[in-house]
């Protein structure tokens, strides 16, 4: 099966941007605190106002994953759209126009009928062909746009000539914000956090067109919003992250942060969260992550693993459960361009592996499998 490349648009202001991505992903301290704003303990974050954007923070990512359904046919898909602040020296001297953001964003679509991963990268100065307003969700790149309606959101998306998805979002459930006081810690140094809001579970419809033919599809979706200066500790190299949508209408957002040393951070949670929203959070020592069914990329040579099983207690009864997420298709893998990042993003099933009944579907996220981030910024 081919692989498709994502194109990027090059160039020195997207190389820069890409290796702000890389240093955040690597935990390398961006911009001091006088510089740049950090989340803050006690803060309220206050909507619709927080769902726009925050340019006071170096890094802010909307990110939607999601499951869609035309008749017996079935297909994945994820939306990111990335805002990265630029500090004043990386500003070219003499422009005065679309210097303070940089834009970057990804579309993906799985279509495991044909096999195909359908996938493409955009980059573009803020002020150009791309922008998020503050107060409210409005973010675009081109053509591709994510917006707030009322209670609804709205996705308008492309892949090249290949596809093409617009899509209405209604939350089924609240949103809701992880971290214990509002603050999801990825290290011990304040600076490693973010502000982390969710919508755990959309009911997504519209429609999709590839190669041609118009689809009518309906689903489920999920939505991050993360908002930081400074993503991760310096001793950490990557995560595995799913969203888990369960058929008895609760979910899971679960991670593991993995250090140079091959280790898990302490770092790293799971969080249940009912079916009113109410959440229960456990540490990394409470719920454990076996990475298994390893695929190798024929791209870029990384072997992730693709099956893990996730070991966790039901906050509902108290009993083990071992939960398998199975992809749709080993080839989910997000190959970047010039100077950009490699990972795999997938859609997945999960199975309760003492019964082997489905209960669920998954996304996957796995970072840093790919890429040696070091000798990228040596």
């Amino acid at each position: 099966m081919k692989q498709h490349e994502a194109s990027t648009r090059q160039g020195k202001a997207g190389y820069l941007t890409l290796l702000g991505l890389l240093l955040v992903f690597a935990g390398a301290p961006l911009a001091s605190a006088e510089e740049w704003n950090v989340p803050r303990v006690g803060h309220r974050l206050e909507f619709p106002r927080d769902h726009g954007s925050h340019p006071d923070f170096k890094i802010e990512w909307w990110y939607l994953t999601g499951h869609l359904f035309a008749g017996e046919r079935r297909f994945g898909f994820q939306a990111t759209f990335f805002r990265l602040g630029q500090q004043p020296v990386e500003v070219p001297a003499g422009e005065d126009f679309g210097t303070e953001q940089l834009y970057l964003a990804h579309m993906g679509l799985s279509d495991p009928e044909t096999g195909r991963f359908l996938h493409e990268e955009r980059l573009n100065r803020g002020g150009w062909d791309a922008g998020a307003m503050v107060g409210d969700l409005d973010v675009h790149n081109g053509n591709w746009t994510l917006r707030r309606e009322g209670n609804d959101l709205l996705l308008e998306g492309s892949i090249r000539a290949e596809a093409a998805l617009s899509l209405k979002l209604v939350p089924k459930k609240a949103h809701v914000i992880f971290g214990e006081d509002g603050i999801s810690r990825k290290g011990p140094e304040g600076t490693a956090s973010s502000y982390y809001i969710t919508f755990p579970r959309l009911a997504a419809e519209g429609r999709l067109e590839l190669d041609g033919v118009t689809l009518d599809v309906s689903g489920e979706a999920w939505m991050d919003h993360e908002i930081s200066s400074s993503q991760l500790d310096e001793d950490q190299i990557g995560w595995d992250w799913t969203c888990i949508q369960f058929a008895d209408g609760r979910e899971i957002m679960g991670y593991v942060l993995r250090t140079k040393g091959g280790g898990i951070s302490e770092y790293s949670k799971l969080v249940w969260i009912d079916r009113d929203g109410t959440m229960t959070h456990v540490q990394s020592g409470d719920y454990r992550w076996s990475h298994e069914g390893i695929w190798k990329s024929p791209d870029t040579g990384a072997a992730y693993p693709v099956s893990p099983l996730i070991t966790t207690r039901d906050p509902a009864d108290g009993r083990e459960r071992r939960l398998r997420l199975v992809p749709l298709m080993e080839q989910q893998e997000m190959t970047g361009g010039s100077g950009g990042v490699s990972y795999w993003e997938g859609a997945c099933d999960v199975i309760d592996e003492d019964s082997g009944e489905a209960v669920g579907r998954a996304y996957l996220e796995m970072t840093g499998y790919a890429d040696d981030i070091g000798q990228k910024l040596r």
